[in-house]
């Protein structure tokens, strides 16, 4: 079976104008999902790339004087890492404190994240990208075990790059030698 187009116009120009309309609008809409679905969302993405890609350029061929005490932080402390997404961030911060607690075997632990809040733009120069501010996401974590372990989960969870701060610590003597634990810890998104 051989197809052909001239053939095909024949055949479409045969139809009654009725149908001839019909066939017109299928292939109209046919043509017009395929865009949506398909090629509009790609053109976007890769417009949105090519933006960032460009601001980013912008932003670091700009020259940048630093004082000496800011040159002595960069070379004491390396390069810095840009927090995740929020909805990566926040979910990798419960990933980083249940990987922790269950490598010393803590089963009994109880964790919690509160709101974010907004980090002024002016404290964090040049951290964030354009048009993305910082939020610091808050966990509170109490937990109970002994306290050479304790220690080690603290120390663990000051030490993990995906976490900012424990801004609170508190130990109370919870008996047969163990030791519960409260803290609040801190973690750095970004959000646009």
């Amino acid at each position: 079976m051989k197809f052909s187009t001239m053939e095909q116009i024949e055949r479409f120009r045969g139809l009654e104008p009725f149908w001839q309309w019909i066939v017109g609008a299928t292939i109209f809409l046919l043509a017009f999902l395929v865009w949506a679905q398909l090629l509009e969302p790609t053109g976007t993405a890769w417009a949105e790339t090519a933006d960032r890609m460009e601001s980013d350029l912008a932003r670091t061929s700009q020259s940048i004087s630093l004082d000496p005490k800011s040159r002595n932080a960069a070379m004491t402390y390396g390069a810095i890492d840009l927090p995740n997404a929020k909805s990566d961030g926040s979910l990798a911060l419960i990933e980083i404190v249940q990987e922790i607690l269950s490598r010393q075997g803590i089963k009994n632990d109880t964790f919690f994240q509160s709101q974010s809040n907004t980090i002024k733009a002016s404290l964090l120069p040049g951290i964030a990208r354009a048009g993305e501010k910082i939020e610091r996401i808050k966990g509170e974590l109490d937990f109970t075990t002994t306290p050479a372990k304790a220690i080690q989960i603290i120390s663990d969870l000051e030490a993990h790059p995906g976490i900012e701060s424990v801004t609170s610590i508190r130990i109370d003597k919870a008996g047969n030698k163990d030791v519960r634990t409260r803290l609040s810890l801190e973690a750095w998104v970004r959000t646009r």
